[in-house]
C-alpha cells in the first residue's frame, strides 16, 4: 500500500453526529500512517489528523464517539501530541472536562525539536577531538550538516513569523 492508496477497511469509523467525508476519513488515516512511522503509534496520528480538521477544542469523550477509539488509548495519544506540543488542553469554566486542540503554531514545535538538534550538535563535536582518522572527518562533517540544519530551521521560523506580522 502507498501513502496515497486509502483502502475502505483503513477509513474511520463513520461517527453518529454526522460521520467523515471520505477526503476527511483519508486525511486522518494518512495522519495516522505518517506518525506511525515517525515511531509513534497510529492512533496518535488519526488523533491529530482529527483535531487538525476541527475548528474548535473537543473533548474525550466527542473523540470516542467520532474515532470509534477507546477513551483510554485517546488520552494516552492526546497526552502524546500535548509533549511534542502539537495541541493543547483547556477546560470550560464550571467543567471539569478537559478539551483538546490542534495547536496552530507549529513553529514552536521547530524550535523545540532545534533545541535537541543543537544538543545533539554539540555533542557531535565534543567527539571530534577524540575521534581519529576518517571518524574525526566524519564527525566534523555531521557536527558541521546539523549546524547548518539547525540555523536554517531557526532563520526560516523567524522569516515566516515576519511574514505573517507583516499581512
Amino acid at each position: 500500500m502507498t501513502d496515497h492508496d486509502i483502502t475502505p477497511d483503513s477509513r474511520l469509523p463513520t461517527s453518529p453526529a454526522g460521520g467523515f467525508s471520505d477526503e476527511e476519513s483519508a486525511f486522518i488515516s494518512e495522519m495516522g500512517s505518517l506518525m506511525e512511522r515517525w515511531g509513534l503509534p497510529q492512533a496518535t496520528g488519526r488523533l491529530f489528523g482529527y483535531l487538525l480538521l476541527r475548528d474548535k477544542p473537543v473533548d474525550l469523550d466527542t473523540m470516542t464517539r467520532d474515532l470509534g477509539q477507546a477513551k483510554s488509548g485517546l488520552s494516552v495519544a492526546a497526552r502524546q501530541l500535548e509533549s511534542w506540543t502539537l495541541v493543547r488542553r483547556s477546560t470550560r469554566p464550571g467543567s471539569r472536562r478537559i478539551d483538546y486542540e490542534a495547536v496552530g503554531d507549529l513553529q514552536q514545535l521547530l524550535l523545540v525539536n532545534n533545541s535537541h538538534m543543537r544538543k545533539f550538535t554539540e555533542t557531535l563535536s565534543a567527539g571530534v577531538p577524540v575521534a581519529r582518522g576518517d571518524a574525526r572527518e566524519r564527525l566534523t562533517a555531521l557536527a558541521e550538516l546539523f549546524n547548518g540544519y539547525v540555523e536554517q530551521t531557526e532563520a526560516l521560523v523567524a522569516g515566516w513569523e515576519a511574514r505573517r506580522a507583516a499581512s
